[in-house]
């Protein structure tokens, strides 16, 4: 392996731990505000920010599961207060949270089947609203609900395949046209037909992540 190659694939790694690093810090300072919110018993403001903290997922990071089982146990004593709408906010934050961070697959799955078993009986217990119809047998007006929290479009693999490349593709050409384009002292010059054809490489890859996170 070259020098420059290895040097940029430890720039790119550092790219990567930039940003998992940034993400993971995002996803702790939500979770202590989250538990900020509980100590002052301000339960929407905490709803909202373990909410927060699921949707800065990092994989193999437990932040979100802590923050989907405080979700369910919030929800669960809002509706011990008597407070059905703000149980099914929790409950819709915990299901919203994961299902905007699913790709190649859905992270917490276990929770999202808590959060909508229970989602299940709020929405039918709701009466402001004429949705299901409230003329359908109980079990009809249950079969609609389940089916409109089961119609979820899941993101097209392909598409999210091409984010995953042109993100590397991005970030690694950018890291070629640095170390192969840019001297390494000041005596030297700098090599502009390299960083330009690193350059377009890189600006390729960042449309081709573009277009996978616009049609995923």
């Amino acid at each position: 392996m070259s020098p420059g190659l290895r040097r940029a694939l430890v720039l790119l790694g550092l790219c990567v731990v930039v940003v998992v690093l940034r993400v993971t810090l995002g996803a702790m300072s939500e979770e202590r505000r989250a538990v900020a919110a509980e100590g002052e018993e301000r339960w929407h403001q905490a709803c909202v920010h373990h909410g927060r903290a699921i949707h800065q997922y990092v994989p193999l990071s437990p932040i979100g599961r802590r923050a989907g089982r405080a979700l369910l146990q919030l929800a669960a004593d809002a509706e011990a207060r008597g407070e059905p709408l703000q149980a099914r906010f929790c409950l819709e934050e915990l299901r919203s949270g994961f299902l905007a961070t699913r790709s190649m697959w859905q992270p917490g799955k276990p929770l999202i089947a808590q959060a909508e078993e229970r989602l299940v009986r709020l929405m039918l217990a709701d009466e402001r609203g004429a949705w299901p119809d409230p003329s359908l047998s109980e079990a009809d007006r249950e079969a609609a609900v389940r089916d409109a929290l089961a119609a979820r479009e899941d993101p097209k693999l392909g598409w999210v395949l091409l984010m995953g490349l042109g993100y590397l593709v991005w970030l690694g050409a950018a890291a070629m046209a640095i170390t192969q384009g840019l001297p390494s002292h000041g005596a030297a010059a700098i090599r502009w037909r390299l960083v330009w054809r690193w350059g377009m490489v890189s600006a390729l890859g960042y449309g081709l992540w573009v277009l996978g996170v616009a049609l995923a």
